[in-house]
């Protein structure tokens, strides 16, 4: 089943638990919107360019508890589409649908006959350098390295930007070892195997990611070391590695830099020879460089409105 809710522009949108005026309904007209696909919420550009939030945090939030098989994107993030299974009439989840009515409007309707094959039109390879990003239906390519992602498990497919940039990076660099800082779907360990870089570690808090990206390291036979964790929490502790990739986001990425000390020794992470920072926006770059003050920015690549930043250690 097919859910749109279609939220309030620009206006005030009441909260579904009390009649009160959610703070974070009111977003100036003026605004630059952007839709994101990859299934976390489309976010504004405010005057703070470390302010990267949801929209309509509580609406993304009752969704996710629902579990979706995925959900987009869609006018700038004022409206949200997701898809449950039919025949799922748990009083809990009828009580959330209920709870995201009250905060605009809900609409659910049937997907047409053979939606279950269609979305994979969507869903393409992708050539980065030598390596070649396919869904399980395409078939490999002699004469590139192969990495099979199911886009079925989301979490990333290598389609987006900002991981297109941290592959074409890894082209550039001498093999070594590889931390991958939120991993998702696994994408950058596999490809980083692919490319013959080794050991490799990738780390999500998201179980679910976790479970994918074993999935797909299965299906690539493969074997990188993945686990859950909170790559910003000081109380985890991350593997050296000569190369760390961290695809986040910049608020995440400025927890992060507090790991990494000038010394070297902070939170006992040592310095990588190489830091890839991925998952930011073009004018967000400066503020994420300058949170880490033992490395220098080697190169910068941008694509579109995304920038990733290269950085190593200052001699």
């Amino acid at each position: 089943m097919r859910y749109t809710l279609r939220l309030t522009h620009g206006a005030a949108v009441t909260a579904a638990t009390g009649g009160q005026t959610a703070p974070w309904a009111s977003v100036d007209r003026e605004q630059e919107l952007v839709d994101d696909w990859s299934g976390a919420a489309a976010h504004a550009r405010r005057p703070d360019p470390a302010a990267l939030n949801y929209l309509h945090p509580e609406a993304t939030a009752l969704i996710e508890s629902l579990q979706p098989a995925g959900w987009q994107e869609q006018d700038g993030g004022h409206t949200l589409i997701f898809w449950l299974e039919e025949g799922r009439d748990e009083a809990a989840e009828q009580a959330t649908l209920k709870a995201l009515g009250r905060l605009g409007t809900l609409i659910a309707e049937p997907e047409p006959e053979g939606w279950d094959e269609a979305w994979k039109q969507y869903h393409t390879p992708h050539a980065v350098g030598r390596l070649y990003l396919r869904p399980p239906w395409f078939p490999a390519r002699d004469d590139l390295l192969d990495v099979v992602v199911d886009p079925g498990q989301a979490f990333g497919t290598g389609g987006h930007a900002t991981t297109r940039q941290c592959l074409a990076a890894l082209h550039e660099i001498s093999p070594g070892s590889l931390l991958d800082l939120g991993s998702g779907s696994g994408v950058v360990s596999l490809a980083a195997l692919r490319l013959g870089f080794a050991p490799v570690w990738g780390i999500d808090n998201d179980p679910a990611a976790v479970e994918a990206a074993l999935l797909n390291a299965a299906a690539n036979d493969l074997a990188p070391e993945f686990w859950v964790g909170d790559v910003t929490d000081p109380a985890n502790d991350l593997p050296a590695a000569d190369v760390v990739v961290a695809n986040l986001a910049l608020q995440p990425i400025l927890r992060l830099a507090r790991r990494f000390a000038a010394s070297g020794a902070g939170s006992g992470v040592p310095l990588p020879a190489h830091l890839l920072l991925a998952g930011l926006l073009v004018e967000q770059s400066d503020a994420a460089a300058a949170a880490f003050p033992a490395f220098r920015v080697a190169a910068q690549t941008v694509d579109d409105m995304w920038a990733m930043l290269h950085l190593v250690p200052r001699l």
